[in-house]
């Protein structure tokens, strides 16, 4: 497994990545992550990566026996917890993982704490759920909330970095020209894939990309249609949403109420034939579900559709019907797909 980030290093430190970056900043950082007994080894760590750098460690996963995901973590993920997740991931979907680790825990750009933030937990994805509507002005709740806008503004002062880190995958997977990747940006890392888009060349090494996917995506739904027009992967562009997410209604309730894309598009879509929105709304991750591409126990059509997605194939293969893919089937004109009961009647198929 690859970890890329914007991230300062100290190699002296059992934590390697840090929690201080530089906003705006191009440079990355690089190890190779492996399994040490119960634990994580960082090695082969590069503070200041260069192009060959990047091609040197990427090419061997392009010219690999399996497909490449590259993986974009959401809000308050420490670079352990992003190696966790991406080892589940590499075992649940058999592809290898390149990660990308950002600055999302909601400290200030130096490393240090905000003022009065509180006490929340250091690698926390779902501390967002606790807030409410009720008690968003408790001292205990702001301080939850004022991480969470750090991070925004941290993924936004991560722009250039990730963008960076884009070309360099793109670059590489056309030169080998072998193994195809796609890319999943989970939560608030979609946040992060939508500002970095409007940077140079950033949408080009995007288009790379088979399939991309957007997982309980924590950006404004209103208007996405017009920003995620702009991306053509070579497969299938995936939204996948569920009206239950508990954790992003907190970011709702944190951003004053905001409609999140992973929770309800709407019904101005983007309309291509690449285009897939998939309702995870009422199905077996629905209640509260964040992050139901990623569980120890996954629901087997769940398991069946993300390894479509992440391996660089259609989800619904060309002898298939769509209800052997969604359980609820898809609407006639296969915009959306339905893993629970819809809550519009009629339509699907």
């Amino acid at each position: 497994m690859l970890l890329f980030s914007n991230r300062r290093t100290d190699a002296q430190t059992n934590e390697v990545f840090l929690t201080s970056f530089s906003p705006g900043s191009e440079r990355l950082s690089l190890a190779s992550v492996q399994k040490k007994g119960k634990g994580w080894a960082f090695g082969n760590v590069d503070d200041d990566v260069d192009d060959n750098d990047a091609a040197h460690a990427l090419h061997p996963l392009f010219t690999a026996d399996k497909p490449v995901l590259v993986y974009v973590h959401g809000n308050n993920n420490t670079p352990l917890d992003a190696v966790r997740r991406c080892a589940l991931l590499e075992q649940l979907y058999d592809v290898n993982v390149v990660a990308f680790s950002w600055p999302s825990e909601g400290y200030l750009p130096d490393g240090k704490p905000l003022p009065h933030a509180g006490d929340a937990a250091d690698g926390d994805e779902s501390d967002l759920k606790s807030v409410t509507g009720s008690n968003r002005k408790t001292a205990s709740v702001q301080g939850k909330i004022a991480r969470y806008h750090q991070a925004k503004t941290n993924a936004l002062d991560s722009t250039d970095a990730f963008a960076r880190f884009l070309r360099m995958v793109g670059g590489v997977r056309l030169l080998a020209n072998r193994q195809p990747f796609s890319l999943a940006a989970h939560s608030l890392g979609a946040h992060l894939f939508q500002y970095t888009l409007a940077l140079p060349g950033a949408n080009e090494a995007a288009g790379t990309a088979h399939n991309i996917a957007l997982l309980a995506a924590c950006v404004r739904a209103s208007g996405h249609k017009d920003w995620v027009a702009a991306v053509k992967p070579k497969g299938q562009f995936f939204i996948a949403y569920n009206k239950g997410d508990s954790v992003l209604f907190g970011a709702s309730v944190a951003d004053g109420m905001q409609t999140k894309l992973g929770a309800e598009p709407g019904v101005d879509r983007h309309r291509a034939p690449h285009m897939r929105y998939v309702s995870f709304t009422n199905s077996q991750a629905g209640l509260g579900g964040h992050r139901y591409f990623a569980l120890e126990k996954m629901d087997k059509r769940h398991r069946t559709l993300f390894n479509r997605i992440f391996r660089s194939e259609a989800d619904i293969q060309a002898s298939e019907y769509p209800r052997q893919v969604y359980a609820v089937g898809c609407d006639p004109d296969m915009l959306t797909c339905y893993m629970g009961q819809p809550e519009h009647t009629g339509g699907e198929v």
